[in-house]
């Protein structure tokens, strides 16, 4: 549907040009393509969001968020791929990097203003939300804007509408406020000090105080300083072929009811986390799953990110140590029983002897392509599908991709197209593939899914050290 509408477009712009009074021949100059097509030529849609607890986060190993969602459905609906290029949660940086065209879409609960107007090209909204007094219950509570004088009011330095009402609140009644810009802060974490009594007064969106009002007892956010504030995504002012897409695609998920469906999800379910524990507790400690030390430790017998290997066990087990394959595979890393008794583990049901076993045979792989694959970075790839499909079977498609002229030492559009159509006789039945049949799908998907796990990872915030 969107390169059809593309055509459209192509086609008027040529009819008008044609529509000329003028004899004289004119040199034809074909335009730039736009921010739309080239996202469909390239395959991704490239992205920025900010890691919180609303819009993108990792949880028990899982990627959520409410603008994540929407992102990849979005993606989905383009026929491309969600690729995040940043998480980024200055909101003045992530702006400048969009108008210089680091990525296509400003992917938060990004409000709009007059002043952002300016230099933004804006989707319909997804949703009103207002702006909020954060105040802790067991002091005197502000409900007048007059009762604003004097006060100390906390907002992150990039919350620039927040520090426009309260400048104009100011104005109005001719009275003074201060206001403390931090930069060590986010919007949630001031949310938060005022919470632990630290600080006692911030601002914040109320749609995101809403969705933490399970777990913080101790605030109060009935007094609003402003009301009917719409939030959308952004794109920058000449990607209006993309915003168009954004609009069709939002009228169609408001019918679906997907819409409604991830704003109850995210913003009114107080079931989303454990009891007793916030979700913004558990984002803030940096952890991935129960196992992160052990995954730290073992780590470094491999010389690999730990996250790396953390999205590998995901992929594998989904952090379950009880976990036990069709074929007999067990654990957390799902290790065979052969496996496991060629490295001299035998109890390889627990988790410590289970991932012990797991790295040793990816040390094993490590070394076993080398010499085929010399380059450490890209070679991670290759033991990726070799701990999915065998490495003979990655050796057969190195084999095939030589033969047909790709290069045998890069995985992405070389090998991998030789891996992922194994499961055809014209590339099992080769000469060069010794070892016959594979699920070749199956392994290309495991490669993606565990680097696109692990690039998740990697913008896993860690704790504040105060």
């Amino acid at each position: 549907m969107t390169i059809t509408k593309i055509a459209i477009y192509i086609v008027i712009f040529f009819c008008y040009s044609c529509h000329s009074k003028q004899k004289s021949p004119s040199v034809f100059i074909w335009p730039e393509p736009s921010c739309l097509e080239k996202i469909l030529e390239k395959g991704t849609l490239d992205i920025s969001t900010f890691y919180n607890t609303t819009d993108y986060y990792v949880y028990q190993g899982i990627t959520r968020g409410f603008h994540y969602d929407l992102a990849q459905d979005f993606a989905n609906y383009l026929g491309v791929k969600l690729q995040i290029i940043e998480v980024n949660n200055n909101i003045d940086s992530a702006i400048q990097k969009l108008q210089n065209n680091r990525y296509d879409l400003l992917a938060v609960s990004l409000t709009q203003t007059p002043e952002r107007k300016e230099y933004l090209h804006f989707s319909q909204p997804f949703f009103q939300t207002g702006e909020v007094l954060i105040q802790n219950r067991s002091n005197s509570l502000i409900k007048n804007m007059a009762e604003l004088d004097g006060k100390e009011i906390f907002i992150s330095k990039s919350a620039n509408s927040y520090k426009q009402v309260l400048q104009q609140i100011q104005d109005s009644l001719n009275i003074r406020i201060y206001i403390t810009e931090t930069e060590q802060y986010s919007n949630e974490d001031l949310m938060h000090l005022v919470e632990t009594g630290k600080i006692n007064y911030t601002i914040i969106d109320e749609n995101i105080v809403q969705a933490s009002r399970f777990s913080l007892k101790n605030i109060d956010y009935s007094f609003k300083l402003q009301d009917s504030i719409s939030v959308s995504w952004a794109t920058s002012p000449n990607a209006r072929l993309l915003t168009h897409e954004i609009n069709d695609w939002l009228t169609q998920i408001r019918k679906n009811g997907k819409l409604n469906y991830l704003y109850k999800r995210y913003f009114n379910n107080h079931r989303s986390v454990p009891l007793h524990t916030s979700k913004y507790a558990l984002l803030k400690k940096g952890k991935i799953s129960p196992f992160d030390h052990l995954l730290q430790q073992q780590s470094k017998r491999l010389g690999w990110d730990w996250r790396l290997l953390a999205a590998l066990v995901f992929a594998e087990s989904q952090f379950v140590p009880e976990a036990k394959s069709s074929v007999g595979a067990y654990g957390l890393m799902q290790v065979i029983p052969e496996t496991a008794e060629h490295f001299k583990v035998y109890d390889y049901f627990q988790p410590d002897s289970n991932v012990y076993a797991g790295v040793s045979y990816l040390k094993y792989l490590d070394k076993y392509f080398t010499s085929y694959i010399p380059d450490s970075t890209e070679r991670i790839k290759f033991i990726l599908a070799s701990y999915n499909a065998g490495p003979g079977h990655v050796l057969d498609a190195i084999r095939l991709a030589g033969k047909y002229g790709k290069n045998p030492q890069i995985w992405n559009n070389n090998v991998d197209y030789y891996l992922l159509h194994k499961n055809k006789p014209e590339y099992y039945q080769d000469p060069l593939a010794k070892n016959g049949y594979c699920n070749g799908p199956q392994t290309y998907h495991y490669v993606e899914r565990v680097l696109e796990t692990y690039n998740n990872y990697k913008n896993i915030k860690t704790p504040h050290k105060n």
